[in-house]
């Protein structure tokens, strides 16, 4: 079953969250900000509905979300680790899934190890490149997604790589 998440946070909390992680929790070599979060980060909207996070497989990163996902659990009322409707994997729910922390991303054939090595380093912090936003967004193709893409394509129009990225 999908989920629809309706409700949507101010970036800057959420990613305030986060923040409270790096690096005694979460190593920035080890992930990158899956998602929407690179739409954040570029300025494209303001608002995100939760916070993905791709970490590489038997990291301390992965293993300690998988710990806080625990600890979270109670206090949120949510399962600590959830099944991926894409990959079958399992997800890390931190802050009762507000973020979810993995190991593989939803596009069939995604290596995370190259997903990492070629990320935007924003801050320090590593985000999926816009043409692999672009890319998740087409394949989930949800309403929310479509809505997505309308602006990262008003966006990247108005610079001259807009035509390489949308293709």
């Amino acid at each position: 079953m999908t989920r629809v998440r309706v409700e949507t946070f101010n970036g800057f909390k959420l990613m305030e969250l986060i923040h409270q992680h790096i690096p005694h929790d979460f190593d920035p070599s080890e992930f990158l900000f899956a998602g929407s979060a690179r739409l954040w980060a570029g300025g494209i909207t303001q608002q995100l509905s939760d916070i993905d996070i791709l970490a590489r497989q038997g990291s301390e990163t992965w293993r300690r979300a998988s710990e806080l996902a625990f600890e979270h659990a109670p206090l949120f009322g949510y399962s600590p680790l959830r099944t991926s409707d894409h990959t079958g994997d399992k997800i890390a729910r931190l802050y009762g899934g507000i973020v979810e922390v993995c190991v593989t991303w939803v596009v069939p054939g995604c290596d995370t190890e190259e997903l990492i090595r070629t990320a935007d380093v924003i801050d320090g912090l590593r985000y999926l490149t816009i043409p692999d936003v672009v890319a998740y967004k087409r394949h989930l193709n949800r309403p929310k997604d479509l809505a997505d893409l309308a602006v990262i394509e008003r966006n990247l129009r108005r610079t001259p790589t807009a035509v390489s990225v949308l293709g």
